[in-house]
């Protein structure tokens, strides 16, 4: 069973999802469901990883190493 959801999206935002829904061949709204689930089902401690991950980031000074950064560069947290 399905529920019909409306919502408000920037401008944008919904551009990349329609462009990723062409270039995927999905729809609009199994990207969302996807993107949705992994959010509800991603661990405390993957979160806290990602935070950290960002403040060093975008700390001043740079607090990253250059191995750290690699790390993070070359880690994709979406296929996870």
């Amino acid at each position: 069973m399905k529920t019909k959801l409306g919502t408000v999206l920037e401008d944008e935002v919904f551009k990349e999802l329609k462009t990723k829904a062409d270039k995927e061949g999905r729809a609009i709204s199994e990207i969302i469901q996807d993107a949705l689930l992994r959010y509800f089902h991603a661990s405390p401690k993957e979160a806290s990883v990602r935070l950290s991950a960002v403040d060093k980031l975008c700390s001043r000074p740079f607090n990253l190493s250059p191995q750290e950064l690699a790390e993070i560069l070359e880690e994709d947290y979406y296929e996870q």
